[in-house]
């Protein structure tokens, strides 16, 4: 074998290895996607300060109002003074809430993500549907390879289409939406039709590999089985002068550098 076939087959091995490593890694990836939202806040770092604001804003109120029952019992103010200045503390203490619950208000939206409270609970529920999309499709692709029939595979075609629903909500559409009628039909037929797509597209390659398989199980029987049978008999033909020393290395060298790339291209 010539040094740039060597090279070669090194470069496609390696190729086959990093491709293998980053497949193991998308796998893991989408198994573990909901653990994920352990680094990302469910609530706002400034929702504490916003309820420390609230919390004053009551205990000011109370207190004046305490205050302004001892200055009418103690008889400071008349029962007139103390009825405009009660009025006057509830409609500033009111006024004073509408703005720090305005302000609480602003802030949770600011920290929502696609009409969910946070980011936080946004990636949990994706990573566990993403986890039941891979896993459903794993169990279709071992139903195609196992040559089992429809009703097998129904079960791992429900799993993708639920999948399906709730990645078209989740990414496309916020939680409000999903009281509306009108949205669960929409994307019951978008969960219908990323179903029905992904079971033809797995049944297809499923097909495919069905081939691979068998043409890689015949070069096997050629390698282990024909080929010594075959060397055998030309040996035999050498050693009665049938055929020269040379030309069967010749041949023997070119058929095991041809399956050997057909293995390595494969």
């Amino acid at each position: 074998m010539t040094e740039q076939s060597t090279k070669e087959i090194g470069g496609n091995t390696s190729t086959k290895i990093l491709l293998s490593i980053i497949k193991g890694l998308l796998a893991f990836l989408l198994v573990t996607l909901s653990l994920f939202h352990v680094f990302f806040d469910s609530k706002s770092d400034k929702i504490p300060s916003n309820t420390k604001t609230y919390d004053n804003a009551i205990l000011y109120r109370d207190n004046t109002q305490k205050q302004y029952l001892e200055d009418l019992k103690n008889q400071k103010i008349s029962v007139d003074d103390y009825y405009v200045l009660a009025n006057d503390l509830i409609k500033i203490s009111n006024k004073n809430l509408k703005t720090i619950n305005d302000e609480l208000a602003q802030i949770n939206k600011d920290h929502s993500f696609r009409g969910r409270s946070s980011f936080h609970f946004w990636i949990f529920v994706f990573g566990l549907v993403t986890a039941l999309f891979f896993f459903s499709c794993k169990s279709l692709h071992d139903d195609f390879s196992r040559g089992s029939t429809f009703r097998f595979h129904f079960v791992s075609l429900t799993g993708i289409l639920i999948s399906g629903f709730w990645f078209i909500h989740l990414i496309f559409l916020t939680q409000k939406d999903f009281i509306q009628n009108k949205y669960i039909v929409v994307i019951l037929l978008g969960g219908i039709l990323f179903a029905a797509f992904t079971y033809f597209l797995f049944r297809f390659y499923a097909y495919k590999d069905n081939l691979i398989y068998k043409q890689l199980s015949f070069l096997e029987k050629i390698r282990l089985i024909h080929y010594p049978r075959i060397a055998k008999k030309a040996k035999y033909a050498e050693k009665i002068g049938l055929i020269t020393k040379s030309d069967l290395d010749n041949d023997i060298d070119q058929f095991q550098d041809d399956l050997r790339d057909v293995f390595n291209n494969i």
